[in-house]
Protein backbone atom coordinates (compact mmCIF):
# COMPACT_ATOMS: atom_id res chain seq x y z
CA UNK A 1 0.00 0.00 0.00
CA UNK A 2 1.76 3.24 -0.90
CA UNK A 3 1.64 5.81 1.49
CA UNK A 4 3.49 9.44 2.45
CA UNK A 5 6.40 9.96 5.17
CA UNK A 6 4.71 11.90 7.87
CA UNK A 7 4.99 12.96 11.24
CA UNK A 8 2.47 13.04 14.17
CA UNK A 9 1.45 16.30 15.01
CA UNK A 10 -0.99 15.13 18.21
CA UNK A 11 -1.98 12.31 19.70
CA UNK A 12 -4.45 11.31 22.23
CA UNK A 13 -6.41 8.33 23.89
CA UNK A 14 -5.33 4.85 24.00
CA UNK A 15 -6.37 4.40 20.14
CA UNK A 16 -7.83 0.39 20.59
CA UNK A 17 -11.12 1.39 19.45
CA UNK A 18 -13.40 -0.61 17.06
CA UNK A 19 -13.82 2.03 14.35
CA UNK A 20 -11.01 4.41 12.74
CA UNK A 21 -12.57 7.40 10.97
CA UNK A 22 -10.26 8.21 8.66
CA UNK A 23 -10.58 12.58 7.40
CA UNK A 24 -7.91 13.34 4.61
CA UNK A 25 -7.21 17.06 4.73
CA UNK A 26 -6.24 19.37 2.43
CA UNK A 27 -6.90 23.62 2.56
CA UNK A 28 -10.60 23.10 4.10
CA UNK A 29 -9.93 25.51 7.26
CA UNK A 30 -13.36 26.74 6.79
CA UNK A 31 -15.11 23.37 6.88
CA UNK A 32 -13.17 20.99 8.65
CA UNK A 33 -14.55 22.41 12.12
CA UNK A 34 -18.18 21.31 11.16
CA UNK A 35 -16.62 17.91 10.22
CA UNK A 36 -14.59 17.24 13.02
CA UNK A 37 -17.98 18.44 15.24
CA UNK A 38 -20.13 15.80 13.57
CA UNK A 39 -17.49 12.84 14.40
CA UNK A 40 -17.35 13.60 18.04
CA UNK A 41 -20.98 14.07 18.46
CA UNK A 42 -21.56 10.49 17.06
CA UNK A 43 -23.70 7.89 19.45
CA UNK A 44 -21.27 6.06 19.68
CA UNK A 45 -17.40 6.75 21.27
CA UNK A 46 -15.79 4.11 19.86
CA UNK A 47 -14.16 5.51 17.60
CA UNK A 48 -10.46 6.69 16.44
CA UNK A 49 -10.39 9.81 14.73
CA UNK A 50 -7.47 10.09 12.55
CA UNK A 51 -6.81 13.26 10.27
CA UNK A 52 -4.11 13.49 7.54
CA UNK A 53 -3.16 16.52 6.64
CA UNK A 54 -1.75 16.97 3.11
CA UNK A 55 0.81 19.84 3.77
CA UNK A 56 -2.25 22.31 3.89
CA UNK A 57 -1.32 25.64 2.93
CA UNK A 58 -4.51 27.64 4.80
CA UNK A 59 -4.74 27.31 8.48
CA UNK A 60 -6.04 23.57 8.66
CA UNK A 61 -3.75 21.72 10.52
CA UNK A 62 -3.58 24.56 13.11
CA UNK A 63 -7.44 24.23 13.41
CA UNK A 64 -7.80 20.83 13.21
CA UNK A 65 -5.35 20.76 16.14
CA UNK A 66 -6.67 23.39 18.18
CA UNK A 67 -9.48 21.54 18.09
CA UNK A 68 -8.39 18.49 19.42
CA UNK A 69 -6.71 19.85 22.45
CA UNK A 70 -9.85 21.38 23.34
CA UNK A 71 -11.91 18.10 23.35
CA UNK A 72 -8.84 16.20 24.59
CA UNK A 73 -9.94 18.22 27.47
CA UNK A 74 -13.40 16.88 27.96
CA UNK A 75 -14.63 13.42 28.94
CA UNK A 76 -14.60 11.35 26.23
CA UNK A 77 -13.33 7.82 25.18
CA UNK A 78 -12.67 9.00 21.60
CA UNK A 79 -9.20 8.44 20.22
CA UNK A 80 -7.61 11.51 18.10
CA UNK A 81 -4.52 11.54 15.94
CA UNK A 82 -2.91 14.14 13.50
CA UNK A 83 -0.60 13.69 11.45
CA UNK A 84 1.49 15.64 8.88
CA UNK A 85 2.47 14.76 5.43
CA UNK A 86 5.81 15.44 4.47
CA UNK A 87 5.30 15.98 1.44
CA UNK A 88 1.70 16.82 -0.78
CA UNK A 89 0.54 13.43 -1.58
CA UNK A 90 -2.81 13.82 -2.96
CA UNK A 91 -6.01 11.97 -2.03
CA UNK A 92 -5.47 8.81 -2.62
CA UNK A 93 -1.83 8.09 -0.56
CA UNK A 94 -3.43 10.23 1.82
CA UNK A 95 -5.95 8.15 2.97
CA UNK A 96 -3.82 5.20 2.55
CA UNK A 97 -1.83 6.67 4.88
CA UNK A 98 -4.74 6.96 7.06
CA UNK A 99 -5.47 3.46 6.92
CA UNK A 100 -1.69 2.54 7.72
CA UNK A 101 -2.11 4.56 11.27
CA UNK A 102 -5.67 2.87 11.93
CA UNK A 103 -5.39 -0.20 14.37
CA UNK A 104 -9.70 -0.61 14.40
CA UNK A 105 -11.22 -3.34 12.50
CA UNK A 106 -13.12 -0.75 10.64
CA UNK A 107 -12.05 2.22 8.39
CA UNK A 108 -14.28 5.00 7.61
CA UNK A 109 -13.58 7.34 4.90
CA UNK A 110 -14.66 11.23 5.27
CA UNK A 111 -13.69 14.11 3.44
CA UNK A 112 -13.09 16.78 5.74
CA UNK A 113 -15.95 19.12 4.19
CA UNK A 114 -18.44 16.51 4.59
CA UNK A 115 -20.74 15.38 7.77
CA UNK A 116 -22.25 12.40 9.36
CA UNK A 117 -25.18 12.39 11.20
CA UNK A 118 -25.10 11.37 14.52
CA UNK A 119 -26.11 7.23 13.52
CA UNK A 120 -23.95 7.07 10.98
CA UNK A 121 -21.17 5.17 12.32
CA UNK A 122 -23.46 3.00 14.48
CA UNK A 123 -25.50 2.30 11.93
CA UNK A 124 -22.67 1.40 9.07
CA UNK A 125 -20.55 -1.02 12.10
CA UNK A 126 -24.17 -2.45 12.87
CA UNK A 127 -24.84 -3.43 9.46
CA UNK A 128 -21.44 -5.01 8.82
CA UNK A 129 -21.72 -7.02 12.06
CA UNK A 130 -24.13 -8.44 10.96
CA UNK A 131 -22.92 -9.71 7.41
CA UNK A 132 -19.87 -11.34 8.05
CA UNK A 133 -19.53 -12.03 4.49
CA UNK A 134 -19.54 -8.43 3.25
CA UNK A 135 -16.45 -5.91 3.49
CA UNK A 136 -17.88 -2.11 3.08
CA UNK A 137 -20.93 -0.62 3.96
CA UNK A 138 -22.66 2.73 1.94
CA UNK A 139 -25.42 4.61 2.97
CA UNK A 140 -27.55 7.43 1.20
CA UNK A 141 -26.56 10.79 1.22
CA UNK A 142 -28.04 14.48 1.18
CA UNK A 143 -26.45 16.73 -1.00
CA UNK A 144 -26.43 20.27 0.38
CA UNK A 145 -24.99 23.65 -0.81
CA UNK A 146 -25.70 23.10 -4.27
CA UNK A 147 -28.68 21.32 -5.96
CA UNK A 148 -30.75 19.57 -3.49
CA UNK A 149 -30.11 15.96 -4.15
CA UNK A 150 -30.05 12.41 -2.54
CA UNK A 151 -27.23 10.17 -3.84
CA UNK A 152 -25.85 6.65 -3.20
CA UNK A 153 -28.93 4.98 -4.29
CA UNK A 154 -28.41 1.74 -5.83
CA UNK A 155 -27.29 -1.63 -4.47
CA UNK A 156 -23.76 -2.70 -5.22
CA UNK A 157 -23.75 -4.53 -8.14
CA UNK A 158 -21.53 -4.79 -11.78
CA UNK A 159 -25.07 -3.41 -13.83
CA UNK A 160 -24.87 -0.61 -11.42
CA UNK A 161 -21.03 0.80 -11.90
CA UNK A 162 -20.57 -0.29 -15.49
CA UNK A 163 -21.62 3.18 -16.93
CA UNK A 164 -19.84 4.79 -14.29
CA UNK A 165 -20.10 5.59 -9.83
CA UNK A 166 -23.06 6.51 -8.25
CA UNK A 167 -21.31 5.41 -4.73
CA UNK A 168 -19.37 8.14 -2.71
CA UNK A 169 -16.12 7.86 -1.00
CA UNK A 170 -17.95 8.22 2.61
CA UNK A 171 -18.19 4.28 2.99
CA UNK A 172 -17.06 2.09 6.12
CA UNK A 173 -14.44 -0.48 5.04
CA UNK A 174 -13.18 -3.60 7.03
CA UNK A 175 -9.84 -2.46 7.57
CA UNK A 176 -8.24 -6.21 6.68
CA UNK A 177 -9.86 -5.62 3.43
CA UNK A 178 -8.67 -2.48 2.55
CA UNK A 179 -4.90 -3.66 3.11
CA UNK A 180 -5.90 -6.97 0.77
CA UNK A 181 -6.33 -4.78 -2.26
CA UNK A 182 -3.20 -2.37 -0.93
CA UNK A 183 -5.63 0.30 -0.23
CA UNK A 184 -6.20 3.18 -2.79
CA UNK A 185 -4.81 3.45 -6.31
CA UNK A 186 -2.78 6.70 -6.78
CA UNK A 187 -4.83 8.10 -9.78
CA UNK A 188 -4.44 11.59 -11.52
CA UNK A 189 -7.05 13.29 -11.42
CA UNK A 190 -9.06 11.09 -8.86
CA UNK A 191 -11.52 8.10 -8.85
CA UNK A 192 -9.39 6.04 -7.16
CA UNK A 193 -12.91 5.44 -4.77
CA UNK A 194 -14.87 4.35 -7.94
CA UNK A 195 -11.53 1.73 -8.83
CA UNK A 196 -11.69 0.32 -5.28
CA UNK A 197 -15.51 -0.46 -5.84
CA UNK A 198 -14.56 -1.48 -9.07
CA UNK A 199 -11.48 -3.69 -7.45
CA UNK A 200 -14.02 -4.95 -4.77
CA UNK A 201 -16.89 -6.32 -7.80
CA UNK A 202 -14.08 -8.09 -9.80
CA UNK A 203 -12.91 -9.92 -6.88
CA UNK A 204 -16.44 -10.96 -5.69
CA UNK A 205 -16.32 -8.69 -2.41
CA UNK A 206 -19.60 -7.44 -1.00
CA UNK A 207 -20.65 -4.13 -0.36
CA UNK A 208 -24.00 -3.14 1.64
CA UNK A 209 -26.38 -0.16 0.92
CA UNK A 210 -28.07 1.17 4.08
CA UNK A 211 -31.34 2.98 2.69
CA UNK A 212 -31.28 5.40 5.13
CA UNK A 213 -29.61 9.38 5.16
CA UNK A 214 -26.71 8.73 6.85
CA UNK A 215 -24.53 11.75 6.17
CA UNK A 216 -23.99 15.02 4.21
CA UNK A 217 -22.11 15.74 0.82
CA UNK A 218 -21.45 19.28 0.66
CA UNK A 219 -21.36 20.20 -2.91
CA UNK A 220 -19.26 23.62 -3.95
CA UNK A 221 -16.89 24.57 -6.55
CA UNK A 222 -13.99 24.45 -4.35
CA UNK A 223 -14.18 20.56 -4.42
CA UNK A 224 -11.15 18.05 -5.78
CA UNK A 225 -14.54 16.83 -8.41
CA UNK A 226 -15.26 20.25 -9.69
CA UNK A 227 -11.98 21.80 -10.07
CA UNK A 228 -9.98 18.57 -11.60
CA UNK A 229 -11.83 15.17 -11.79
CA UNK A 230 -14.76 17.32 -14.17
CA UNK A 231 -12.34 19.19 -16.35
CA UNK A 232 -12.96 17.64 -19.99
CA UNK A 233 -9.62 16.79 -21.07
CA UNK A 234 -9.29 15.32 -17.52
CA UNK A 235 -12.28 13.35 -18.03
CA UNK A 236 -11.34 11.78 -20.88
CA UNK A 237 -8.46 11.11 -19.25
CA UNK A 238 -9.95 9.04 -16.94
CA UNK A 239 -12.55 7.19 -19.22
CA UNK A 240 -9.58 5.92 -21.23
CA UNK A 241 -7.13 4.98 -18.31
CA UNK A 242 -10.19 2.93 -15.98
CA UNK A 243 -11.74 1.23 -19.00
CA UNK A 244 -7.79 -0.28 -19.71
CA UNK A 245 -7.89 -1.58 -15.94
CA UNK A 246 -11.35 -2.68 -15.90
CA UNK A 247 -12.34 -3.65 -19.91
CA UNK A 248 -16.00 -4.68 -18.61
CA UNK A 249 -16.61 -0.84 -18.36
CA UNK A 250 -19.06 1.20 -20.62
CA UNK A 251 -18.06 4.54 -20.17
CA UNK A 252 -19.17 8.10 -22.15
Amino acid sequence: MKTQDNEIVFSHGTREHTVAVIIPLYNYANHVLETLNSVFNQSTQDIDLIVVDDCSVDRSLDVVQGWMKQQSRQDSEMGMLLVRNRANAKLSITRNTGISHARADYCFMLDADNIVYRRCIEKLYGALQARPDADAAYSLLEVFEGAEDIIGAGVFAEEGLIHGNFIDAMAMFRRDMLLDFDGYEHMQHGWEDYDLWLRMIEAGRIALHIPEILARYRQHGNSMLRTETNVNKNITFLHDFMKKRHPWLDLH
